[in-house]
């Protein structure tokens, strides 16, 4: 419901055009703003912001509507998803990554984001996915703050 607001549609645009005038080696069909909240306590934070919109008495939707963006993001209750056209020759996340790469991520906003491929061209139906974050403008790898949590023990 929260994604349905004005405010992230306008983004989801903004952020799609940029995206998409960027040579990342891959075709962009498409950027959208998808729920991210699988693990319980971040469903949990969204039930918590959404009590506190209605005793603010942000009625709309059972206070689910009125969320500021960075607040999404904040809470990483929103993942950032640039979708891959099918016409395009992706064989391994390998493939995703070199895109991400290539990301000017300098006019994204901080968050969690992936690349998704799907293979509709023929029975296969396979799926790839590559997720990283952007934080102060700069493409973070997951696997990169792995390491520089290892190093630090």
């Amino acid at each position: 419901m929260f994604l349905e607001q004005k405010s992230i549609k306008n983004i989801e645009e903004k952020l799609e055009k940029e995206i998409k005038k960027q040579s990342l080696g891959l075709p962009i069909e498409f950027f959208i703003v998808l729920s991210n909240f699988y693990p319980e306590e971040k469903e949990e934070n969204l039930d918590s912001i959404a009590k506190q919109n209605l005793k603010e008495g942000k009625k709309d939707f059972a206070g689910y509507y009125q969320i500021p963006f960075q607040t999404l993001i904040d809470q990483e209750l929103v993942r950032m998803t640039i979708f891959v056209d099918d016409s395009a020759s992706v064989t391994t996340d390998q493939d995703l990554k070199k895109a991400v790469k290539k990301l000017d991520a300098s006019k994204l906003p901080d968050g969690a984001y992936s690349f998704y491929y799907s293979n509709r061209k023929d029975d296969s139906d396979d799926t790839l996915r590559y997720s990283f974050k952007v934080k102060d403008g700069q493409v973070v790898f997951y696997e990169d703050q792995q390491d520089g949590l290892e190093d630090q023990n």
